[in-house]
């Protein structure tokens, strides 16, 4: 794919908040959007830490039942996890996130949300909680 020509070498035609719109956009179109960035493994060798990324959204690291080592763990299958997001809106502001996407997961997984989340935290059932799953919160 071609890359974007960057608005800086336009800077001169170019209001101050075109050019920083133009620029916003040249980064994103160039792959300069990520959900997260991993600093830390657990002892399987997957990512259980995570620092925030630059879109608007949380990555954790759900461990199964009984095991140790990722910052949350499942309780049983029919026990809901209730897990402290901290997004914020543009105002920083805390938000309501609007879902939760499973990002990567050892073996068959789905997970649901049996109550609406709300600006501090969002509670999600799996369906096994033999697994492990890392969770994008958006």
């Amino acid at each position: 794919m071609a890359r974007s020509v960057n608005p800086v070498d336009m800077a001169m035609g170019l209001p101050r908040q075109q050019l920083q719109w133009a620029q916003s956009l040249h980064n994103v179109v160039n792959g300069g959007l990520d959900q997260g960035v991993p600093t830390g493994k657990d002892s399987t060798g997957n990512f259980n830490t995570f620092t925030q990324g630059n879109a608007n959204g949380v990555l954790v690291r759900v461990g199964a039942s009984g095991s140790t080592g990722n910052q949350y763990t499942w309780g049983s299958s029919n026990a809901p996890l209730v897990i402290n997001h901290g997004l914020v809106d543009t105002n920083g502001k805390p938000r309501q996130p609007i879902g939760v996407h499973v990002v990567n997961k050892n073996k068959s997984l789905d997970v649901y949300l049996p109550v609406a989340p709300n600006e501090s935290t969002i509670t999600i059932h799996p369906t096994d909680a033999t697994a492990h799953a890392t969770l994008y919160i958006f």
